[in-house]
C-alpha cells in the first residue's frame, strides 16, 4: 500500500529544529533548485544550498530557512535534512537581518579581485542565508 505522509527531521549541530513530524509532501532548496519530496519518493543523498525549506504541519504551512547541508531521503518514507543553522519563520529578526544583509552587500562591494576569495567566500555564505531568513520569514 501507498504511503501517504513521510517522516521529516530538520536537524542542526544545536539539535533538531523539527523532528518526527508527519508531513505530506516537502520542498527543499537543492543545488540545481527547488526539491520537491512526496510518499514513495526513491531514497536517496543530496546536498541542500541555503534557501527555505516547506512543508505542511497540519493545517498549517510551515517555512524554515536552512543553511548549507545534506538531504537523505530513506525507503521508509524519513526526510532527514542535516543542516549547519536553521530559523522557523516566527524566530528571524527582519529588521536585523535586513540591516546585516547591508553590511554584507557593503562589504562585498569592496572586495572586485581574485586574491580576495578567501575573504569573499564566507560573505557569500553568509548572504545567502541572510537571503534565506527573509524569504522563510516574508508571508
Amino acid at each position: 500500500m501507498a504511503r501517504t505522509s513521510l517522516v521529516l527531521d530538520i536537524l542542526t549541530p544545536l539539535g533538531p529544529k523539527r523532528q518526527g513530524i508527519d508531513v505530506p509532501g516537502v520542498e527543499i532548496p537543492g543545488l540545481l533548485g527547488e526539491l520537491g519530496v512526496l510518499p514513495d519518493h526513491v531514497p536517496y543523498v543530496t546536498a541542500v544550498t541555503p534557501g527555505v525549506v516547506r512543508f505542511r504541519d497540519g493545517v498549517t504551512s510551515a517555512r524554515v530557512a536552512v543553511g548549507a547541508g545534506f538531504l537523505e531521503v530513506t525507503e521508509q518514507g524519513h526526510v532527514v535534512l542535516l543542516v549547519e543553522r536553521a530559523a522557523e519563520a516566527g524566530e528571524i529578526d527582519v529588521p536585523g537581518v535586513q540591516a546585516r544583509l547591508r553590511e554584507v552587500d557593503a562589504e562585498l562591494a569592496q572586495h572586485k579581485g581574485a586574491l580576495d576569495e578567501a575573504v569573499v567566500q564566507p560573505l557569500h555564505a553568509e548572504h545567502r542565508w541572510l537571503e534565506a531568513q527573509l524569504r522563510a520569514a516574508a508571508s
